[in-house]
């Protein structure tokens, strides 16, 4: 998936990816703006070639500028499998079942699960309010 990368599964995998390796997150990051840069890319290359058709300017050459998005979506996709291929080596794992990230600090397992909602804020606790 060269420019646009899969969405976190739930809080509990972002904000544990974060706690686990800041630098694999940052490099994450990185790597889904890079691959949103290239797709912007991929989209405007060809009006720019159309473009320079309509002018007058357009060479056989201009073609090789459509590699430089692909080339951008490479380098994105690298970063980002880099980035879970380094937190996969600190131990980090997610249980898409239960909501929860762990990952290795200091010889033991530690984990994180996002916080659920207080019971108060249900729509059945704002329905009695407007009912009443």
């Amino acid at each position: 998936m060269l420019f646009i990368h899969p969405m976190w599964d739930h809080e509990s995998e972002r904000i544990g990816k974060r706690l686990c390796t800041p630098s694999e997150y940052t490099l994450h990051v990185v790597a889904e703006l890079i691959g949103f840069a290239g797709l912007l890319m991929l989209l405007a290359t060809p009006l720019v070639l159309a473009w320079r058709g309509v002018v007058g300017t357009f060479q056989a050459a201009d073609l090789w500028s459509l590699a430089v998005p692909f080339a951008v979506g490479f380098v994105s996709e690298v970063l980002f499998r880099y980035s879970w291929r380094l937190a996969f080596k600190w131990g980090y794992r997610y249980d898409t079942e239960r909501c929860e990230a762990s990952w290795l600090e200091a010889g033991e397992r530690r984990t994180y699960k996002y916080p659920d909602q207080p019971a108060d804020a249900t729509d059945r606790g704002r329905g009695a309010d407007l009912a009443g």
